[in-house]
């Protein structure tokens, strides 16, 4: 293109009529012919100008017009000025109305602001005056508009998040997981270039997944797509629930948990959902405070029918600051404390999102060193609207015996790609869509080992496995958590048997379940060798590999880093050998020693020191009495201190089948 022509086409372009602006629109209604043609003749230059005689007829132009602004008298024939009112406001909510009469009465103003009138004047009147009056009833109702805009245009974010948040995940998960059976040769023999490539859309997949499942509950409550499953219950029931899954955390701590609730009080809500927000509010509490308790208190509202639930701790406490701030998405205070606690900001958020679903609410009173207190407010009996979810899987097992597996996840993907990963491995499969379901096929099939799901309707997989440890026929089956929610403290302390994050790779599955199948069979030899194990150990690097040596080795291996999770992980599950550092975080291995001398359930879990300190003559004899060997880890590489382990693990087996 030229120079010349260039300059003749911007020259077109600036001499191009500009799209027309909409003139906002303004309706006069006057019974009064003088006064209408004196109000169009003032607003003609500046807005459109509709006129009406009366209220029937400014109602009938009202419905064809999109009228911004009514300046309108009081009285009138036919239909007078306050019903108007009424009746454009049902045609459209957000129309500024300005009233004018000549015998004003302080209840004819109360009453037009009652129905929404945006302004009463008296007649006589200055017309610069209602000009005035008229532009800022426009600045009004064009920034209600953009209020309205914006909040269209979060909502559609919202759907979109949680729209391409779910289509995302359910297909990254079949992406990961046939990757990694692929990767497992399931499908047949892979060159190494494949293999390579393999691994790397395994590792971004896993990144993606990692960011859509951050946001996936948090957008589906924003867009309104979480579903909600409401049934009749007994509040003191799931409350109890709540506190025996917790209690554990709190001695751990020596903290107080007590609940005072009506015996018979029922009602009717999602219970999973509340049963979370509990779970994250005691859980808060108990994180968040070192002397002292937290208490539940449940009364019932005298004036209506809703109930609040109090969770009160005796914590740190928040400053009076920091409350407006405490309910924003990935919003965490500044406090050392906070920092030191960690989290994500999204446990208080989505808890009250989960509550003002159901329609209630949480708040909070707090104050800087006095504990704090939330309240969760909830209807008796909830109107809003249930879901339910049909059950499309069908177990491939049905009245088997033998190496059973059984999953228990209300996702069908889930199911299908595990059925498909234990191809070729010998084991049968059964798959269930809810707890109920699972329970049943578990008591029928007697599996050797169960996955179970945290988050599902109805009854979730904490109830679920609560339900199993207190069954005969159950308790004594291992139990693997697979979920996307990451709280292993909690489902050791309710003894779990292990602890997998989704996205879960098939070879870590595969040999956690061999591991468990090796111990099942092994039948009474299971009291004398070592299945479980672990490590508990401050320094990453040493546990790391402490706990990749010995899975390897087909031990079912897990890790913490300090002495109050290690106290609370044994207490649920006492492993076959622990590996322990004597200098942990808050309680060192000394005490961890003493507290497992004093109870009989630890009589068979061999001990290992493995620390890096100069231990004295006292020091050296105490531990040589109660443990199973001493390593010391400072003078040793870590090739060195592993192959001492495995040395003396050989000789404690040999020692049990003597």
């Amino acid at each position: 293109m030229t120079d010349a022509e260039s300059d003749k086409d911007r020259i077109s372009t600036e001499n191009a009529p500009k799209p027309a602006v909409a003139r906002p629109k303004i309706m006069v209604v006057d019974d009064e012919l003088g006064f209408r043609e004196l109000a169009s003749r003032v607003f003609q230059d500046d807005y459109d100008v509709v006129t009406a005689a009366n209220g029937e007829e400014a109602v009938q132009k009202a419905g064809a017009k999109d009228i911004d602004v009514v300046v309108s008298d009081m009285t009138m024939p036919k239909m007078g000025g306050l019903d108007m009112l009424s009746a454009l406001k049902e045609i459209d909510p957000k129309v500024e109305v300005i009233l004018v009469t000549g015998f004003a009465t302080l209840e004819t103003a109360v009453e037009s602001m009652k129905r929404g009138a945006y302004d009463y004047i008296t007649k006589p009147f200055d017309i610069e005056e209602l000009f005035r009056l008229v532009a800022r009833a426009l600045d009004k109702r064009r920034l209600n508009q953009q209020v309205d805009e914006l909040k269209e245009i979060n909502r559609f974010k919202s759907e979109f998040l949680a729209n391409m948040s779910h289509e995302l995940r359910t297909p990254m998960n079949a992406i990961l997981g046939y990757t990694s059976l692929h990767l497992d040769r399931l499908y047949g023999e892979i060159t190494q270039k494949q293999e390579d490539a393999l691994k790397r859309v395994e590792a971004a997949g896993k990144n993606l997944l990692h960011l859509i499942n951050s946001i996936l509950d948090l957008s589906k409550l924003s867009a309104g797509r979480m579903p909600l499953y409401l049934e009749e219950f007994r509040l003191r029931d799931l409350i109890e629930e709540v506190i025996s899954m917790m209690e554990c955390l709190a001695k751990a701590k020596q903290l107080k948990l007590e609940v005072s609730v009506p015996k018979d009080m029922r009602v009717r809500s999602d219970k999973t959902k509340l049963k979370q927000i509990l779970i994250n509010l005691v859980n808060n509490g108990i994180k968040f405070t070192s002397s002292g308790g937290v208490f539940i208190e449940v009364d019932q509202s005298q004036k209506q029918p809703r109930f609040n639930i109090r969770v009160r701790d005796t914590g740190i406490g928040i400053k009076t600051k920091d409350l407006t701030s405490l309910f924003q998405e990935f919003k965490q205070l500044d406090s050392s404390p906070t920092r030191e606690y960690g989290g994500t900001g999204l446990g208080l958020v989505i808890s009250r999102k989960f509550a003002q679903l159901m329609g209630g609410d949480i708040g909070v009173t707090s104050a800087a060193g006095s504990g704090s207190t939330f309240t969760v407010t909830l209807p008796l009996e909830s109107d809003r609207q249930a879901q339910s979810v049909e059950n499309v899987f069908q177990p491939s097992v049905a009245g088997s015996r033998g190496k059973v597996f059984l999953a228990i996840d209300d996702d069908p993907e889930v199911l299908m790609l595990l059925r498909d990963s234990l191809q070729g491995t010998g084991y049968k499969f059964a798959g269930a869509l809810n707890a109920e379901e699972g329970i049943a096929m578990a008591r029928e099939l007697k599996p050797f080992a169960i996955t179970l799901d945290i988050m599902m309707p109805h009854k979730d997989g904490w109830s679920a496995l609560q339900i199993m440890k207190n069954d005969p026929e159950l308790r004594t089956i291992p139990v693997i958590i697979l979920s996307i929610m990451d709280n292993k403290t909690l489902g050791y302390a309710l003894g779990v048997t292990d602890y997998i994050l989704k996205p879960f790779e098939r070879g870590e599955l595969l040999k956690k379940l061999r591991a468990l199948d090796r111990c099942a069979q092994e039948g009474d030899v299971l009291k004398r060798t070592p299945c479980t194990a672990l490590v508990v150990d401050d320094e990453k690097i040493i546990a790391d590999h402490l706990k990749e040596a010995l899975s390897s080795e087909g031990y079912v291996v897990d890790s913490v880093n300090n002495g109050s999770d290690a106290l609370t992980r044994i207490n649920a599950s006492p492993p076959d050998i622990l590996f322990l550092g004597l200098m942990l975080p808050g309680i060192n291995g000394f005490e961890i020693i003493e507290a497992m001398e004093k109870d009989p359930k630890f009589k068979d879990t061999a001990i290992f020191i493995l620390t890096a300190r100069h231990l004295t003559p006292q020091e050296t004899d105490y531990l040589q009495k109660r443990t199973a060997a001493v390593i010391q880890k400072g003078s040793r590489s870590l090739p060195e201190i592993l192959g001492q382990v495995k040395k003396r693990l050989k000789a404690l087996e040999a020692s049990d089948e003597r």
